[in-house]
């Protein structure tokens, strides 16, 4: 009988959201290259592959998710130039930098600029474009 109580509190608790986890999060990535160059990028999980894009100069990407209950939620995207010349790639979402003190924002913007990759807001590039 204690057992079956037991159960029934860790799945209540587990089907129940805590207010950190019941939202929705969303990222964008943002193509803000000059002259209209056009980039790919693609985004994907451990559980979900969000596919490749097109975008052209000005084009924003976006997508929405609420974070897992065991705090391990992880989105990463690959981005290269339409002739493939160069690409970068980063963490668009990560639950343990979150947990690092990273800011805890319900919207991320990426922006993919001519010499990198820029976190919205932010002067600094965080990842430099490399040569294939």
């Amino acid at each position: 009988m204690l057992t079956k109580i037991l159960a029934v509190i860790l799945l209540a608790t587990i089907a129940m959201p805590s207010s950190s986890m019941s939202y929705r999060l969303q990222v964008n990535v943002s193509n803000q290259l000059s002259r209209g160059r056009k980039i790919t990028v693609r985004c994907e999980s451990k559980d979900d592959d969000l596919g490749s894009r097109r975008l052209i100069a000005g084009d924003v990407y976006s997508w929405s998710f609420s974070r897992n209950i065991f705090g391990t939620t992880l989105y990463w995207c690959d981005v290269s130039t339409a002739r493939g010349k160069k690409h970068l790639s980063f963490n668009a979402y990560d639950e343990s930098q979150r947990k690092k003190g990273m800011p805890k924002l319900h919207e991320l913007t990426w922006e993919i600029k001519d010499d990198g990759l820029y976190f919205a807001g932010f002067p600094v590039s965080i990842a430099p474009w490399v040569s294939q």
